[in-house]
């Protein structure tokens, strides 16, 4: 069938087989059904044969991926070269899975294992990462060498210990130059801590790790027990503080203790600055290959029959409906 004679079949089903009504309504449509049926999986490849690409060199040294030039309607799937030995296998996953991964460990990503989601124009690989070299020096406080205080806190005593006195600004910190590994720019950490609470604080009283390394301050729990968090850094990290703001309380005694810090780190077999994927795609059915002469007599291209006629009933429906509205 030519372009002319879809767009055609198109406006005779709404009373304008001349298309002096709804040429380009027809042809929006159109193109919106053929998209909507390849999103929904109800295609086979011979359907588009033109429209799926492949990518041989995609690679994850900027993560996410950037990919709006290659215009993707949806992934089919990604791979390793097949004549490249790996120690690991790629997964392409849909968001609702990958946003299960947070809270059910048994669907992270293994050490052989890379997943790939798209959102956007920005594809992402995950992998799996653990935590690192211990970045602080003394986490058990047990001299004051290397820990420094203001305010209300006091790190001679074996531990960070708080005793309000006044609502004040209060920080316990290692400068960056006692660490014993310096800190990452724009990495993932984990901080863990234990808290020993007598008193806790009886108003706005709240903890942080502050933006001398963190990228945005993060708040940290006071209750009594072992906690972790995690947070990015900042884009050139100094000190590691953790600072107490204090400003209608009267009242509050804790302290930190076995406190650790530790960069997220690959624990994989694949490596996203040099591992090189191949994905296999569908490119997004815009329009801009075909020719929109006025006669519109252009052939659609890549397209089988079958799946032209499909495109043609469903257009035709959802123009019918918005009609009607």
């Amino acid at each position: 069938m030519t372009y002319l004679a879809v767009l055609q079949d198109i406006g005779a089903q709404v009373a304008d087989p001349d298309l002096d009504s709804y040429k380009e309504r027809a042809k929006d449509h159109f193109l919106r059904a053929l998209a909507s049926m390849i999103t929904a999986d109800d295609f086979t490849e011979n359907d588009i044969k033109g429209y799926i690409k492949l990518k041989t060199d995609l690679i994850f040294s900027t993560n996410p991926y950037d990919a709006n030039a290659l215009n993707i309607l949806k992934i089919v799937d990604v791979m390793t070269d097949p004549l490249i030995p790996v120690d690991f296998s790629v997964y392409v996953k849909g968001f609702g899975d990958m946003r299960l991964l947070s809270h059910i460990e048994e669907l992270r990503p293994e050490a052989t294992e890379v997943f790939i989601y798209q959102v956007g124009i920005n594809i992402y690989a995950v992998y799996r990462k653990i935590p690192g070299a211990e970045s602080l020096d003394e986490i058990d406080f047990a001299t004051s060498f290397t820990w420094a205080d203001t305010g209300d806190f006091d790190v001679t005593g074996g531990n960070a210990a708080f005793i309000w006195a006044s609502n004040t600004t209060s920080t316990f910190y290692q400068a960056q130059g006692d660490l014993l590994v310096a800190g990452v720019g724009s990495e993932w950490y984990q901080f863990t801590y234990t808290i020993d609470e007598t008193t806790p604080f009886d108003g706005d009283g709240v903890a942080t790790i502050t933006t001398d390394f963190a990228l945005v301050a993060k708040t940290l729990p006071l209750t009594p027990g072992t906690h972790t968090v995690y947070f990015k850094s900042a884009v050139a990290p100094t000190d590691f503080k953790i600072e107490v703001v204090s400003g209608s309380d009267t009242e509050g005694t804790f302290s930190f203790d076995d406190v650790t810090l530790k960069q997220l780190v690959v624990n994989s077999n694949f490596n996203p600055t040099s591992d090189v994927l191949m994905m296999k795609y569908i490119e997004d059915i815009d329009g801009t290959a075909w020719t929109d002469s006025t006669d519109l007599n252009a052939t659609p291209i890549f397209f089988t029959d079958n799946f032209i006629r499909r495109g043609i009933n469903i257009a035709a429906v959802t123009l019918l409906e918005e009609i009607r509205v």
